[in-house]
């Protein structure tokens, strides 16, 4: 699917209307007064940037970093929040700027100008002329939820996952089995997703310590509560269903697919098994099917429809995911490509990327290639690169290791390298030389898995002769 993937260069190379950029500029930091430097992003407009909820959302935006007192927190500036397909239009003035009324209005209207202008004449519409203050910026926030049909009790709820785990960050292990004993029912899917976009949007920002202690904090939380319990129960038998449909390998067709799925216990078996083998749950397969429920009578006929109905339903989320996950791995381009200051912008953007987005970074780039557009082609590949060096950054030493490696032309010259640099070869290196071996040769690349087993080889007897002079 997301090869088949490529929006049209010049729509998006040369808009009309580019989404009105974050300003640079300074402020006075709120602890000790001297000023820092800070990208002030004012306009949050869904229409024009679908990325836009989840920064505002997050709260990854006007941050302030003061190098002299240490002091973190965000810039205060008037926000206007815009979705056209909710013809929602909100602002928010911080009380501690101490605008004048006319000058706050003047603030507003100018934003807001900007939302009009980029909208076609058809969508302009009266709620544009009207935009609703916000008290808070929290306030601002609850209406954006309440427009997606998040109710004040799911949001209350919520806040009250995320101040459980901010108590759980800051306790000893002990305090948090006695935390996760006292407030299990609310330990459940949603907590872990507010402790992971926690961890992500720490990690984007620099803070390594505190993405990692949430690491921490989320294993030792699955190991104590019912949830946990019930999550490793459930990768248990998906990580079987896995093994299987590996070990089937090309001898995998659709009525051998079929007989797994009309087999398996239950919906977490099922879901892998149509997840993973996605392109054989065609309209063939939706036939045959449905055959055996017509030949079918009795109890049988009706677990065969109930089990055709979920896998309708999971095909069709499947897909939907899918589009969705193309059209923001869209947006996400477009943003990289319009940004005045694309490292930041990577940087920032970092969550976010992962392989349908390189896959169609690629696409775009052969496309940029075969129509002739240089300049299109150069700004892809500065984020290409771009990210390359973020990931090398990021690695661990190990890691970094393996890559470099693995850069080199012959094995030979692979294990030289290796030998040569001998003060490096720890466990840690040896256990992942063999882990990325295994899983290459799982992904059918044997080529770069023999390269791996032997610079294994190589690594062991290292490490082996090391412990024997001991």
């Amino acid at each position: 699917m997301v090869m088949g993937y490529s929006w049209p260069i010049t729509n998006y190379c040369f808009p009309e209307r580019p989404v009105m950029p974050p300003l640079k500029t300074t402020v006075a930091c709120p602890n000790c007064r001297l000023p820092v430097p800070v990208v002030l992003e004012q306009l949050f407009d869904v229409t024009q940037d679908p990325d836009a909820k989840r920064r505002f959302l997050s709260g990854q935006f006007n941050l302030i970093n003061c190098p002299n007192c240490r002091f973190q927190g965000q810039a205060a500036s008037i926000l206007v929040y815009h979705d056209a397909d909710k013809e929602l239009l909100l602002s928010f003035t911080p009380m501690g700027l101490g605008l004048p009324q006319a000058e706050q209005e003047r603030a507003v209207g100018k934003l807001v100008n900007e939302v009009i202008n980029k909208l076609p004449q058809e969508k302009r519409k009266g709620y544009l002329l009207n935009p609703k203050p916000a008290f808070t910026l929290q306030g601002m926030i609850d209406r954006i939820y309440e427009a997606d049909g998040i109710t004040k009790e799911m949001l209350d709820a919520q806040r009250a996952k995320a101040q459980l785990m901010q108590k759980l960050l800051t306790a000893s292990d002990e305090q948090i089995k006695a935390l996760v004993a006292e407030n299990d029912a609310q330990i459940d899917e949603t907590f872990f997703q507010i402790l992971a976009a926690s961890a992500q949007a720490a990690a984007a920002a620099g803070n390594e310590a505190a993405a990692q202690r949430m690491v921490d904090v989320q294993n030792k939380v699955l190991a104590h509560s019912r949830f946990g319990s019930q999550y490793r129960e459930r990768q248990a038998r998906v990580e079987a269903a896995v093994r299987e449909l590996q070990a089937l390998g090309d001898k995998l067709t659709p009525d051998r697919l079929m007989e797994l799925i009309l087999k398996a216990e239950s919906d977490d078996q099922v879901a892998a098994y149509v997840s993973l083998a996605r392109p054989l749950v065609d309209y063939a397969f939706f036939e045959s099917l449905t055959r055996r429920i017509d030949r079918a009578a009795g109890d049988e006929k009706a677990r065969l429809t109930q089990r055709r109905d979920l896998i309708l339903r999971m095909t069709q989320d499947i897909d939907a995911a899918a589009k969705a996950r193309l059209q923001e791995t869209a947006a996400l381009l477009r943003k990289l490509v319009e940004a005045p200051d694309l490292e930041r912008a990577l940087r920032e953007s970092a969550p976010q990327i992962d392989e349908t987005f390189l896959a169609v970074l690629n696409e775009n780039i052969a496309a940029a290639q075969k129509a002739g557009r240089p300049e299109v082609v150069a700004r892809l590949t500065a984020i290409s690169d771009g990210i390359h060096r973020l990931i090398q950054e990021s690695a661990p030493p190990e890691i970094k290791l393996v890559n470099e490696l693995l850069d080199l032309p012959t094995d030979a010259e692979a294990e030289a390298a290796l030998q040569a640099r001998a003060n490096e070869i720890t466990p840690e290196l040896v256990s992942t030389l063999n882990y990325l071996a295994e899983n290459l040769r799982q992904n059918g690349r044997a080529d770069m898995a023999d390269r791996l087993e032997k610079l294994y080889g190589v690594a062991l007897g290292q490490v082996m002769a090391a412990n024997w002079k001991k």
